[in-house]
């Protein structure tokens, strides 16, 4: 497995996407957040997708497709007229602060966009500024089977949120409504490892082990609720209430046969904490929050207790020392596919 250090994995995957005629604002952002997202050690939302997005860059999806639709101080819905999701997302976000500095609140709607990647990296770009950081999203395709149910209704439809402290990074949780990503399971496939019991079912609610039935079996598998047969119903129930404010508020349309306007939609809020709460004093009572947590006594073998967003600072801080792992069939794809446009392999 090659272990490539993140600036020379950067380099390789944003000249891809130059190469590939994509611009040069959208390629960075989209080979930063790649990278970074592999970084944060979701390896899942990583550059294993780098090669599906070098098919945006070809379509000429651009920045400047960007439309809002529907406005109010406090509030925007953009149609982003099929352009790359991680740049929609990200202007996305920035409205919603530049609007929650003046009017407390700021929420963005957010349709008709390409793969936005990793949710956990639009909350932090909040807290960064002094505000609570929300995202909801109903896609990623629909691949989770409702609690009773056993086929294919409902999007992984992530929630992601993220609060500043008064020293590092912002806390951040960035989770799935079902047990596990569809990236996961995709990355599983690319590792040719099986998955165990309890991430899919099939038909007949028996456990599906082999990844590859997320895409070769759409109609015979489904990916479990978060809490599985016994709790299951928390995690659609979180999942389906999701998809009516993602869904409904963005005008890309809930979950059905054929939605509104192709699903996948984003909402972004952005929550100005000075307007609640001096921000300082908001930040000592986060810091008090997370010793309180960290003092319980810990079970046999656990080292630490991990608070939202400590595992993805610790993967990063890791991984810029001894470099990203590659699985061979991911890097072998990115060669081929930066060789195809004549963009030369970094020397390993």
């Amino acid at each position: 497995m090659p272990i490539i250090q993140h600036d020379v994995l950067r380099e390789f995957v944003y000249d891809m996407y130059i190469a590939a005629g994509g611009v040069e604002e959208d390629a960075r952002i989209v080979s930063d957040h790649v990278v970074d997202s592999n970084l944060a050690g979701h390896d899942s939302h990583g550059v294993i997708n780098a090669p599906t997005y070098v098919n945006e860059m070809l379509g000429g999806a651009s920045t400047g497709k960007l439309e809002i639709v529907r406005e109010t101080p406090a509030s925007a819905v953009i149609d982003a007229n099929g352009a790359l999701g991680m740049v929609a997302a990200c202007k996305g976000m920035a409205l919603a602060i530049e609007k929650a500095r003046t009017n407390t609140i700021g929420a963005v709607g957010l349709h008709g966009c390409g793969h936005a990647g990793r949710m956990g990296d639009y909350p932090p770009r909040a807290a960064r500024e002094g505000m609570i950081g929300i995202v909801l999203l109903n896609g990623g395709g629909q691949l989770m089977h409702p609690f009773g149910g056993s086929a294919r209704r409902l999007p992984p439809n992530p929630i992601a949120i993220a609060v500043p402290r008064r020293s590092g990074e912002p806390l951040m949780l960035d989770m799935t409504t079902t047990v596990v990503a569809g990236g996961k399971v995709l990355l599983k496939a690319a590792r040719n490892e099986k998955m165990p019991e309890g991430w899919m079912i099939d038909r007949e609610g028996n456990a599906v082990t082999d990844p590859s039935a997320l895409r070769d079996c759409p109609v015979g598998s489904a990916i479990m609720p978060l809490g599985g047969f016994q709790f299951g119903h928390k995690g659609f129930g979180l999942g389906f209430m999701i998809d009516a404010i993602a869904g409904g508020l963005s005008w890309a349309g809930c979950s059905q046969a054929n939605p509104t306007r192709g699903a996948s939609g984003i909402v972004m809020i952005a929550i100005r904490i000075e307007n609640f709460i001096d921000l300082e004093v908001y930040r000592e009572e986060i810091e008090a929050l997370i010793d309180w947590v960290k003092s319980s006594p810990r079970l046999p073998g656990v080292e630490d207790i991990y608070v939202p967003g400590e595992y993805e600072i610790l993967s990063r801080e890791e991984r810029l020392k001894t470099g990203i792992p590659i699985e061979e069939k991911t890097w072998n794809k990115l060669v081929e596919t930066a060789s195809s446009f004549g963009v030369p392999t970094p020397r390993l």
